[in-house]
């Protein structure tokens, strides 16, 4: 192709080309050359020019030396190829967050060789943390921005550090799982292991001090928290997902185990396995600072609700449902605020005021955990989601901490519970088996038609209560997170952290935290589309 049929390819007007002396089919013309003049910075006004090699340019043609751009075929594709990675470049780092938290180290993969051997062998382990001692990847901490606690002091200490952030639903449960661990080995750790959680932010409202303290004050944390605001500890040992638990050699913190999912299990083994590393005179066990933590009151002046989420309302009965998530209960009241019961939590007599005494739950302790049975024995662990079926005078409650739906039956004063049941084949066998879902973290309950639909944050999926009590898999793939539309068909839709949810007759509207979207579910025609929100451009961005 000559240099002008490239040109006209582009739709650009040739208005004269030379037709002599043409050179071997190169597009070079004797007496003449290509010129591109650009007017007014505009491309429509683009046009090809002949330009004489000898000057003889009239007076008035308008042609003048700061208007002419020589180019050729190869110098354009290169512009065009340029700008469009330019581009491209620009609009990826501006949309994508997970760009700020990449890092050659984890791009090599650096982390996943400190995960423990799987192997049960403690001389195993062992063996495997002594060459951590040596080869383990250095975190950087000296850029951490500290958030309950002065600057405290690292040396002579292990350090269990817990990466985490605060959209994660699956935090407080990682921690409780923490604290049973180190209160079992009190005796053993005798603070030659300190403990802090280390804030590594996904979106960019995250990253703020006052909100990571507020966070961890809601889950009153008793240890140091920590952010890393520039990312510097993420980078540095190539961190890939939350929760992430590290145990670090002392002074030069390298990363002796990495443990992510189902390896956390292993913790115990883990640190028991580090302190056989060390003899105690090589480490600190002073106490290391903590943060003063205000408890609950537990005098009759504590407000009436703590972190109340989520409410539900009986228009026709005139009650209003209150999710008191801090205190572990749901409240029942007037419209206008009158209190009228308590469901869960225990109770105890005031004798100012015995009559309200008897159900309003003040204190701390008493109220959390998981028992059915009446009004007044049952039990909660920070509900969120509440939704009232008035075909059958029930209230349905995500019971967040208990990783189960619980029904309130508000004619029998009953509560009863309905677990996240899966289907599971395992290797070799020809029949499928049912399993307990461990950590589907119900997040939001919305009742359509006489069915209850649940939003499981930790499993990325929604679920269905049919009016005849069987508790059926709606909606996403379990344990993939993601944001796919369909047209037709439940199973092809991917969601990430759905909780807040509502709903009518034909559509159910779902809250996407991760991918920061409105899906909704149309129950007719068995689609699932994006409404409002998220990536326009990188669909794929559960950063946006």
């Amino acid at each position: 192709m000559t240099r002008v049929g490239f040109l006209e390819g582009f739709g650009l007007d040739v208005k004269k080309v030379c037709e002599s002396g043409r050179r071997g089919g190169l597009g070079v013309c004797k007496r003449s050359r290509l010129v591109l003049r650009v007017r007014n910075r505009n491309l429509d006004d683009v046009r090809l020019d002949e330009k004489e090699e000898d000057d003889d340019v009239q007076e008035g043609s308008g042609l003048e030396d700061s208007d002419v751009i020589i180019v050729s075929r190869r110098e354009l594709l290169a512009a065009i190829f340029a700008a469009f990675g330019f581009t491209s470049t620009i609009l990826a780092a501006q949309r994508y967050s997970s760009i700020r938290r990449w890092s050659f180290t984890a791009f090599r993969g650096v982390l996943r060789e400190r995960y423990p051997p799987t192997s049960g062998n403690s001389v195993a382990l062992a063996r495997f943390m002594m060459e951590g001692i040596k080869n383990g990847p250095i975190a950087n901490l000296k850029n951490l921005t500290w958030i309950n606690v002065q600057p405290p002091r690292l040396k002579d200490r292990l350090l269990l550090v817990h990466i985490w952030r605060m959209s994660d639903v699956r935090t407080m449960d990682i921690m409780a799982r923490l604290e049973k661990v180190i209160f079992g080995m009190k005796k053993e750790l005798s603070g030659a292991v300190a403990t802090l959680s280390v804030h590594c932010a996904k979106f960019d409202s995250e990253r703020i001090p006052p909100f990571i303290q507020e966070a961890a004050e809601e889950m009153r944390w008793r240890h140091s928290v920590a952010s890393d605001t520039d990312l510097s500890l993420w980078k540095s040992i190539g961190v890939e997902a939350w929760p992430t638990i590290l145990i670090l050699s002392p002074n030069d913190h390298r990363v002796l185990v990495a443990l992510t999912g189902d390896r956390i299990g292993r913790l115990e083994e883990c640190l028991y396995a580090s302190l056989s590393l060390y003899k105690k005179a090589q480490l600190q066990t002073s106490s290391f600072p903590l943060p003063k933590v205000m408890k609950p009151s537990m005098t009759w002046d504590a407000p009436l609700l703590r972190y109340p989420s989520r409410i539900a309302i009986d228009t026709k009965g005139g009650r209003l449902f209150i999710s008191d998530s801090g205190n572990s209960r749901i409240l029942v009241t007037t419209l206008e605020g009158r209190f009228l019961m308590q469901i869960g939590g225990s109770a105890r007599t005031d004798p100012m005021d015995a009559e309200v005494a008897q159900h309003v739950l003040y204190s701390e302790g008493e109220n959390e955990g998981y028992r059915d049975g009446s009004f007044q024995d049952a039990l909660f662990k920070n509900p969120q989601g509440i939704a009232f079926n008035a075909l059958k005078n029930e209230l349905a409650v995500a019971d967040t901490g208990n990783n189960c739906l619980r029904i309130a039956n508000l004619e029998e004063r009953s509560v009863r519970s309905v677990n996240f049941v899966s289907s599971i084949k395992d290797a070799g066998a020809k029949e499928l088996t049912t399993k307990r879902m461990t950590s589907p973290k119900p997040w939001d309950v919305s009742v359509s038609s006489g069915n209850v639909y649940i939003s499981l944050a930790g499993s990325n999926t929604i679920w269905r209560l049919d009016p005849f009590g069987d508790m059926i898999h709606f909606c996403g793939r379990t344990g993939v997170a993601g944001r796919v539309d369909v047209e037709s068909g439940y199973g092809g839709g991917l969601f990430a952290r759905p909780n807040g949810m509502c709903g009518k007759q034909s559509s159910l509207f779902v809250v996407d935290s991760d991918s920061s979207t409105v899906r909704e579910i149309g129950l007719g025609e068995k689609a699932v589309r994006t409404v409002v929100g998220g990536d326009s451009i990188f669909l794929g961005n559960l950063s946006a």
